[in-house]
């Protein structure tokens, strides 16, 4: 497609049907050639993580699709909190797999004392963060990089993902409000850091004080990796052949980016003007190395 092209616009939120229902003669009524519409392909490297985004892209010209959107009526609260909660997964999982590594800190913290409100459990797990950056401070070291959790199942307890400049025994000294645990991340190992990421972001009865994510992280030292757009790299011949031979799409992927093992694929559609969303997760095939 020639010229400029529209392709900045919250495409999860406009392709939200799942795919994996569409087979046969009713897949072939879908996929249909769409005049003015291109795909754009984005990739994020996150660490030794890579995903691969492809979507739809228009001309300069806002379509009707878009324009419909716009003017919608709010999505209902679950849809809104099933999208909330996808765009929360991925980007917990590009800051953990951009800033963390191999040797680093999944640890558990618990509280001897139940505090008496969320805001004390909030204050109290500040305080350590405070006690972690003295003691760094002192080492001629840079403020801890971090993402944590509170949780609550029986008793309240804080998950932390943390860096390891400093040794176990006086992280866990710095708590000293009840029990700690720290394990050694591995980037390879069952891709734990994978799981890391689904277990802070789960269903679960986890609290956070009103108007705050579900998770709080180190201030100013995170690197969020960005989008890289490319116009040309699938043709919506190329894409649309993907759509109808599902099982190639690893394949395909691997071809196109050599260095990268395929891992898992999701694609999902707009039933309103039959054009796809593909989102695809990959894994560097060299291991990551602190620098």
């Amino acid at each position: 497609m020639k010229g400029k092209v529209f392709d900045d616009y919250d495409y999860e939120n406009f392709y939200d049907k799942s795919f994996n229902e569409l087979t046969g003669e009713l897949l072939g009524e879908i996929v249909k050639p769409q005049r003015g519409v291109a795909y754009t392909t984005a990739t994020i490297k996150s660490g030794n993580q890579f995903e691969v985004e492809i979507y739809p892209s228009f001309r300069k010209q806002i379509p009707d699709m878009i324009m419909r959107f716009k003017t919608k009526k709010r999505e209902s609260r679950e849809c809104q909190k099933n999208l909330n909660d996808r765009h929360a997964k991925k980007k917990l999982f590009r800051l953990i797999h951009e800033n963390f590594h191999t040797g680093d800190y999944w640890c558990t913290f618990t509280f001897k004392d139940e505090p008496e409100s969320l805001e004390v459990a909030e204050k109290l797990c500040k305080n350590f963060f405070r006690r972690i950056n003295r003691a760094r401070k002192k080492k001629g070291l840079e403020n801890a990089k971090y993402i944590y959790i509170i949780e609550e199942s029986e008793r309240l307890h804080l998950h932390l993902v943390m860096d390891n400049e400093l040794g176990k025994q006086e992280v866990e000294s710095k708590w000293g409000l009840g029990f700690s645990h720290i394990q050694t991340l591995n980037y390879y190992k069952d891709e734990n850091f994978i799981g890391i990421c689904e277990y802070m972001v789960k269903e679960r009865k986890s609290i956070r004080l009103k108007g705050k994510k579900r998770w709080g992280s180190s201030k100013g030292n995170l690197v969020l990796p960005k989008p890289r757009k490319n116009r040309t790299k699938l043709s919506r011949k190329k894409v649309m052949d993907m759509i109808l031979n599902q099982d190639s799409i690893g394949e395909r992927l691997e071809r196109e980016y050599p260095n990268y093992n395929f891992k898992e694929v999701e694609i999902r559609y707009n039933d309103w003007n039959g054009l796809f969303y593909i989102y695809a997760r990959m894994q560097s095939k060299k291991q990551r190395i602190r620098r």
